[in-house]
């Protein structure tokens, strides 16, 4: 980004923004960022004047304000080559995506009516299985930007906040830059201020995880950033089960809860018992609810992805880092 004093039509003095893509070598159009500045504004006063219209439509909110916004940073939202609204993955289908040159999504974003929050555990997950590094969450005013792949708890994943009602526009214009066309194509992944040179902890998804290759002890990183300390295998088991009844998915009325394919045997249940009356052979009680956990490495991951699956959570949103 570079800019250089000029002047308008009417002979005043002004400040012209360069935007400058680093792959292809091209230009955008040169635009005054006092333009951009204006459009802002404008963003910002169509928000206050049509709220409610807004908070009671996500179709308006999208064509209103996410849209403009986008396109102020390049994004041709008529482009499906750039913009690609409802953007198929495995976890599901995120608003829009934002493509790069090579066609694969750079980032993702999820609107919603004016006011409302973003389901951020589900967009994580989508980003996660697809290998996206970058989350905007918007309702057309708030915007955040998460760096989805960072192995740290969900607070620590955000990059950048904007509010157009709030910021002023040249703030706001400072910090969407993230949001740029070609910018996310040049980013590196953030990195934390360290003085020396430390090596990343390895870490899978629990999708992509190997037992024979991939062994407790581990930390199991869940998509709202809950960290579980996992020394035996059962452990793992337990603490998705755990995690489910705590973020208040699984709930006392679905247990117990069948292993898949199987009715004769629980995963887990309010009482230690298979539906036959036989005991749980490993059982491991987690926040009241017993956990049957007598499985191999191989079915402990199985069972783990089909209870987090059972409840809407994507297991490629569950990331495992090496170490307890």
């Amino acid at each position: 980004m570079g800019r250089e004093i000029c002047r308008n039509a009417g002979g005043d003095r002004c400040t012209r923004l360069y935007i400058k893509r680093i792959y292809p070598i091209a230009l955008y159009p040169i635009v005054s960022i006092d333009d951009l500045a204006r459009r802002v504004a404008e963003l910002a006063e169509r928000a206050r004047k049509h709220a409610e219209v807004f908070r009671r439509s996500e179709a308006a909110t999208r064509a209103s304000l996410i849209e403009p916004f986008l396109r102020l940073w390049g994004w041709n939202t008529e482009d499906p080559a750039q913009v690609r609204p409802e953007f198929p993955t495995q976890s599901g289908r995120p608003d829009y995506a934002l493509l790069g040159d090579d066609g694969r999504p750079l980032m993702f974003v999820g609107a919603k009516p004016y006011g409302r929050q973003e389901d951020l555990t589900q967009y994580i997950s989508y980003c996660v299985s697809e290998g996206v590094g970058y989350f905007v969450a918007t309702d057309g005013v708030v915007w955040e930007v998460y760096y989805t792949l960072a192995p740290r708890p969900l607070p620590e994943k955000l990059v950048t906040r904007w509010d157009i009602l709030r910021d002023p526009p040249i703030e706001v214009l400072r910090k969407s830059f993230a949001i740029a066309r070609g910018a996310g194509e040049r980013q590196e992944a953030p990195r934390p201020p360290t003085p020396h040179v430390t090596l990343p902890t390895p870490h899978v998804t629990l999708a992509s995880m190997s037992p024979s290759k991939f062994k407790p002890p581990f930390t199991a990183v869940f998509p709202d950033g809950q960290r579980y300390g996992v020394k035996k295998w059962n452990e793992l088991l337990a603490s998705v089960v755990d995690w489910l009844i705590k973020t208040g998915r699984l709930t006392e009325r679905q247990l117990p809860l069948r292993t898949p394919r199987s009715t004769k045997r629980y995963l887990a249940n309010t009482r230690p018992k298979h539906p036959a009356g036989h005991d749980f052979k490993q059982p491991k009680m987690v926040s009241g609810v017993y956990v049957e956990t007598h499985f191999s490495a191989k079915d402990i991951k199985r069972m783990a992805c089909f209870a987090l699956r059972e409840f809407g959570v994507a297991p490629e949103g569950v990331v495992l880092e090496a170490g307890s």
